[in-house]
């Protein structure tokens, strides 16, 4: 026997296990959990399991270096040639707690384009660069035979080359290895031959995130659909608080640390406790007895009598220090010291006549309320208020509750921050509580508690476990015999299995949240005395953040690093929705379109054509540079005001320098498939355009990235057939048992071009595609789809405010200003943004603009209730309901607006600013008014177009001298950025309403920005020739891109008739007195 040994290296995660579970396969009974990679196929789960050698009972599974000999030589590995594999992981790979990585992803519906309820997968999988010990035990008697040794050389030669998969997800970015044996197999004089048909495509990809990229990572959301099994202590609430003194914050929880009932009756609580406790700690601080020295006047007086009298000198010089209490001993003794001077030999015989007192002191501690006072934000002022009210706990406490008011709201929003971080991941309790109720059946099966009878009554749950749990588990283990389940090894490893899931959720929710808790995830936000600071000492983690994964480094052993990646299944179902919505654009939903589909992507027990991979960055960069971040808040369109609950942020990815690699790999296409092949190259060449979006926010231009094929690697086992189709130009050169094509970049990208996917199929107008409840699909394209392309122009200064920490800031006497830059694309931290910034509208702001607008011109006042009743603008625009499967993702989306070196200047605000009106064509300064409001139909309000209101001052830069003011730099009038629409499946009258909406009529402009109400934010959208529709016959049928992009003619498309509310509008977006 020869044994070859060396290591197996896990370039990407890998998952063994039962596809309907979580849990990686542990080894034994799972108590030591430890893991590795099965040899030998083998047990009751041997039709389903990957392993490297062997054959089921049933001849369906075959091991993975069978099947691969099967797939080169096109005979069956001689059954004596490998009598072993053991491929266990190394300790070292092993985090502390013997637990990985979580990997989970979620299906959309094709119709909403959103997330599908119930319908996600969970995995514990391997960290990548995770390295096992490798053995195979060789027969040498076999391996002598005939080609054996040359054959099982370039066998093994596929596994060094990363061409080897094994576990579950294998399309989806999962379970490729890499072999590096210790002492390989010699060469062989002369390579085998291998089959003709077999052939391998590699696909090198790579994009950065030159547009945003951001997918989102799934922890630390709150479903408000689940209920959270999460008990909440109202300890944990204060301890999260913070600014508040350590006396206080010990009272607080002494008083409101048990189980809460609602965090609405707790904050109540809050707001009744908490000045009586700032009351009672300042009493203690205030009242009580205290130690003091004096001299009594009386005894210095008789020291002027008697045999030896003291000098009246003396007498002059310290009476001034007599009946004067002093706070302790040395404080007395140095005055005294002081007075006497050049008579210091007097100081014993006076020392002797002084006394130590206690008295009682009823006296605000100043002290203690400027510590307060200073920690909370509350008015030091108030002392003069508080002094008399010392010895009165319930006026003191009192006053005190009318000083907390304002205070009240930042600790009020700390608690909201604590219980949805508690409440987080609640699908993580629901699922540590089921397993929980397994756990006690299992328990009662082992010890005899539940009979054969019971086991068939789904309506008869053993005593102690909940009906719908009994019901639950029955269903999970339906196709297991009441008999087999007794089964006392078994049982014992179904128990081990499902403590160990409940401790690795457990430990990798902690994980994640500590993740979370990082410095550079979390957001700047508003606090300290008054709520006058910006800081992350007062933030949260940021609503949405990348997705990453635990990945094994030598540094890193213990519990693996954090990797930013991008699933393969994101990829792959990105892929997959352009697909089907392509092909049923071009071949309707016909058996053609399903079993292309089906042969690219795979089906259940069938593998398709092309593994994704995860896309990796090529060069992780420090986490704090590399993110650029976002905020989103809706505002409420009957006042122009932000929802203060509806705010949002995100940290994204963004810049060329963030290169993300992917590989693609096709194994085996046959002639037949050549029409699927087809259609694979017709999705690159959409990827390489920027159509096919990844991750969230698509909507707010997010994921539109543009690929580029950099290396392309094909091997076949015959120079003709396939290799001559689709590599006609190019001849191969032998490498080992394969015929190699290797091309780069241009050369690469252009054999890879389609052909016409439409055939004799013409495509007249696609109808717009809808779903059984009525509402616009986006299963297929239909109706007008195309892109507009608009400029931008300010034409009074226009701020939008940077995200994350402002760029400038100065103390001064009344507190802290802060002067804010216009948004760019850069980080949150102010010291890491470059000097030359990138300017730019934000999407999210220009598609809030737009959906004002639309949500006026197309009367949408009446509130979405569910997916069959749409308004217009939520149809448009997108929705999100409540309850399960009650979201659909919007039908255009709008990217950042940007400017290239715009000309910006500083501008003061001060405020309050509502006695200024705009009236009779100028700004009047009106003494006891409030801002004036112009609202459509009463309900709907506009901004009007006005100059600048007086009160707005230019400055020559941020050089504040007040507090009551605010400091932008805002970008001036005669500058313009660019932006895109890109929209699909619209009617005729909904693009008519968008092109109106976005382009306007005559002297009219949109209000957008910070400070609209004075003048500020007006701007001027116009749209470019480049706007187009598209023409999908033509797209897909190989046509240039002049003939399938049709212009979109303005004056085509403005159509005021399907205007609602249009005298209203054309009024209040008139900007004539600009």
């Amino acid at each position: 026997m020869t044994v070859l040994s060396g290591k197996l290296h896990a370039e990407t995660p890998i998952y063994r296990g039962n596809a309907r579970k979580t849990l990686f396969t542990r080894d034994g009974d799972g108590t030591q959990r430890l893991v590795s990679l099965a040899g030998e196929i083998q047990g009751t789960a041997q039709s389903l399991m990957d392993a490297f050698i062997g054959q089921s009972s049933n001849g369906r599974n075959m091991g993975l270096l069978n099947r691969l000999w099967l797939r080169l030589y096109g005979i069956s590995m001689p059954a004596d040639l490998v009598s072993a594999v053991d491929c266990k992981l190394r300790a070292e790979a092993y985090p502390s707690n013997h637990f990985f990585d979580l990997r989970m992803g979620m299906r959309l519906d094709e119709d909403r384009w959103a997330s599908e309820a119930n319908a996600n997968y969970k995995y514990e999988t391997l960290l990548r660069n995770s390295v096992f010990d490798f053995h195979l035990t060789v027969n040498d008697r076999a391996l002598a035979q005939g080609e054996n040794q040359a054959r099982l050389y370039y066998l093994l030669q596929e596994l060094s080359e990363g061409r080897f998969w094994f576990g579950a997800g294998k399309s989806k970015g999962l379970g490729r290895v890499r072999l590096e044996l210790d002492t390989p197999l010699p060469p062989p004089q002369s390579a085998p031959r291998i089959a003709a048909a077999v052939n391998h495509l590699q696909l090198s990809l790579t994009f950065d995130a030159s547009n945003p990229v951001l997918v989102g990572w799934t922890w630390g959301k709150v479903d408000p659909e689940m209920p959270s099994y999460a008990a909440i202590e109202g300890q944990s609430l204060v301890s999260a608080m913070r600014g508040l003194p350590e006396p206080i914050k010990k009272r607080l929880e002494m008083g409101l640390g048990g189980p809460i009932t609602t965090p609405e009756e707790w904050k109540h609580k809050l707001s009744d406790t908490l000045p009586r406790v700032i009351a009672i700690w300042l009493r203690e601080r205030s009242v009580g007895e205290s130690e003091i020295w004096i001299i009594p006047s009386a005894a210095l007086n008789r020291q002027a009598k008697g045999k030896y009298p003291l000098s009246a000198k003396v007498i002059s010089a310290v009476q001034p220090l007599t009946d004067k209490p002093f706070a302790n001993q040395r404080e007395m003794e140095n005055a005294l010291n002081a007075a006497l001077a050049d008579h210091e030999n007097m100081f014993d015989r006076i020392f002797k006549i002084t006394e130590r007192r206690k008295e009682k002191r009823q006296q605000l501690d100043r002290a203690a309320w400027q510590e307060i006072a200073s920690a909370l934000g509350l008015d030091v002022a108030l002392e003069t208020q508080l002094s008399p009210l010392v010895g009165d706990e319930a006026a003191l406490s009192g006053v005190l509750a009318e000083a907390c008011q304002g205070v009240l709201s930042q600790l009020f929003e700390q608690v909201d921050q604590q219980v949805n971080l508690i409440r987080s991941d609640a699908w993580v309790d629901a699922e540590i509580a089921s397993r929980d109720e397994h756990l006690r059946i299992k328990r009662m099966l082992m010890e005899g508690k539940i009979n054969e009878s019971q086991w068939l009554n789904r309506n008869s749950p053993p005593a102690g476990v909940s009906a719908a749990g009994w019901r639950e588990f029955l269903d999970a283990h339906r196709q297991v015999r009441f008999q087999h389940m007794l089964g006392a090894q078994n049982l014992r490893k179904s128990i081990v299995n499902d403590q160990n899931f409940i401790a690795f959720l457990k430990d990798y929710r902690e994980t994640a949240r500590q993740e979370m808790a990082q410095s550079y995830n979390l957001d700047f936000r508003r606090g300290g005395p008054g709520g006058k600071e910006i800081s992350r000492t007062y933030g949260k983690p940021y609503d949405t953040v990348f997705t990453r994964m635990l990945s094994w480094s030598p540094s890193a052993s213990e519990q693996g690093m954090w990797e930013i990646y991008i699933p393969g299944g994101t990829l792959k179902g990105a892929f997959r929705r352009r697909a089907s919505q392509t092909l049923k654009t071009v071949w309707g939903e016909t058996p053609r379109t399903r079993r292309v589909i089906d042969r690219l992507f795979g089906i259940q027990g069938q593998r398709g054509l092309i593994l994704f991979s995860d896309a990796y960055l090529s060069d992780p960069l420090d986490p704090e540079r590399a993110w650029c971040s976002m905020d989103g808040i809706r505002m409420d369109a009957r006042t122009g005001r932000p929802v203060e609950t509806a705010k949002s942020d995100y940290l994204f990815a963004y810049g060329s320098q963030l290169t993300f690699n992917v590989r693609l790999d096709l194994q085996d296409v046959t002639e037949q498939e050549a029409e699927a092949l087809n259609v694979f190259l017709a999705l690159l060449n959409d990827f390489r355009r920027g159509d096919i979006p990844l991750g969230g926010e698509k909507t707010a231009g997010f994921g539109w990235v543009q690929g580029e094929v950099a290396r392309l690697t094909w091997l076949s086992g015959n120079p003709a057939g396939m290799t001559t189709r689709l590599f006609a130009a190019h001849k191969p050169s032998a490498s080992g048992v394969w015929h190699k094509i290797e091309l780069e970049g241009e050369a690469a990208a252009a054999v890879l071009r389609p052909t016409n996917l439409m055939g004799e199929t013409v495509i007249k107008s696609p109808e717009l595609p809808r779903s059984e409840v009525g509402f616009v699909s986006h299963r297929s394209f239909g109706g007008r789809c195309g892109m507009l392309v608009v400029e931008a122009e300010t034409l009074t200064p226009l701020h939008v405010s940077e995200s994350g920490e402002p760029s400038y800031q100065a103390r001064l006497e009344d507190g802290m200003v802060y002067g804010w830059d216009f948004f760019s694309m850069s980080p949150a931290q102010a010291d890491r943004r470059a000097a030359e910034r990138r300017y730019a509208l934000p999407s999210k702001s220009l598609r809030g603009m737009l959906r004002h607008i639309y949500t006026i011109a197309s009367d949408s006042a009446a509130e979405t209730v569910s997916l069959s009743n749409l308004n217009p603008a939520d149809s448009l625009f997108g929705w999100v309901g409540k309850g399960r499967n009650q979201s659909i993702m919007g039908r255009l989306s709008i990217n950042f607006g940007m400017f290239t070196q715009p000309q910006m200047a500083w501008f003061k605000v001060p405020y309050p600013y509502g006695k200024w009106q705009f009236k009779n064509g100028k700004w009047q300064n009106i003494a006891e008014a409030s801002a004036a409001s112009l609202k459509v139909a009463n309900t709907w309000r506009l901004f009007p177009h006005t100059p600048l209101a007086p009160i707005v001052q230019q400055v020559s830069e941020f050089a504040p001298t007040s507090a009551q003011a605010s400091y932008l730099h805002a970008i001036l009038p005669g500058n313009r950025a660019r932006f895109t629409v890109r929209f699909w499946n619209l009617g005729d009258e909904e693009l008519q309403r968008l092109v109106w909406c976005v382009a306007l009529e005559n002297q009219q402009a949109h209000k957008l920005g910070n400070h609209r109400y004075l003048g500020m934010g007006s701007l001027r959208l116009r749209l470019l020739p480049g706007s187009y529709l598209i023409d999908w016959g033509a797209r897909y049928a190989g046509k240039a891109e002049s003939e399938w992009q049709r212009p979109l003619q303005l004056a085509e498309w403005l159509n005021p008739k399907v205007i609602a509310h249009y005298r209203a509008l054309s009024q209040y977006l008139n900007a004539d007195a600009l």
